[in-house]
């Protein structure tokens, strides 16, 4: 079982959550944050149960398997939890389950930030959006510009965001998805029965698809069209 719980209490081996009105511990090792446990205090912290002794009265969690669930899937688009390792002037590395993220400061909101301190900090944990994935170099880049709401809402109320991250991104994916398919109808407009198509200077030639294998840049927005 996953779930995201607040921290309400912290001894030198780990801290104390509180999951659906029972409270659980979570060992050091099982934390994934950088952060010290009194940092992590009235913190909400994604958990897993790893132990459940109902005789004892006993509830073991873990960030770090919870998070490492999360990230199973890294697809594009797709919404992760991580938290916040370290702030640059340029950006913020998220860490997402043993995976360090950059949330460049031009991805956290749609209005401008100028000073990040202002709007994260070291230890917070928030939902970001995968924008791309090399797996080659192990670098990843996130967004919660495109969780927004409404513009603005990373530095009004980043709580709202939280909660509404799963629905903002299927709104999202659903924008990219018309854009893909309006585009390949723009295409396929354009090609004859010999398979020959257009090219953009006016010459015939075999019909290929311009569109990359992963899909179109997540970094662009791309807005929903009304239907006639």
């Amino acid at each position: 079982m996953l779930s995201v719980s607040q921290i309400v209490g912290a001894n030198k081996g780990g801290v104390v959550a509180e999951v659906e009105g029972l409270r659980g511990f979570v060992p050091l090792s099982q934390i994934s944050t950088n952060s010290s446990v009194e940092e992590l205090l009235d913190k909400e912290l994604p958990l897993k149960f790893v132990e459940v002794d109902e005789e004892q009265s006993r509830l073991i969690l873990s960030n770090r398997k919870a998070i490492a669930g999360n990230q199973a899937q890294l697809g594009i688009g797709s919404v992760v939890t991580g938290s916040v390792q370290s702030l640059k002037p340029y950006g913020a590395f998220i860490d997402i389950g043993g995976i360090s993220g950059l949330l460049h400061v031009s991805q956290i909101s749609h209005d401008r930030v100028a000073d990040i301190s202002t709007v994260l900090q070291p230890g917070d944990v928030l939902k970001v959006m995968i924008l791309s994935h090399d797996r080659e170099r192990d670098r990843v880049s996130l967004s919660t510009k495109k969780l927004e709401p409404t513009p603005g809402d990373m530095i009004r109320d980043p709580k709202l965001v939280f909660e509404k991250a799963e629905e903002m991104a299927q709104t999202f994916r659903q924008r990219i998805a018309q854009a893909e398919s309006m585009a390949r109808a723009d295409m396929l407009r354009f090609q004859p029965e010999s398979g020959l198509t257009l090219s953009g200077d006016g010459i015939l030639g075999p019909f290929t698809s311009d569109l990359p294998e992963e899909g179109l840049d997540l970094s662009e927005e791309v807005p929903l069209t009304e239907e006639s």
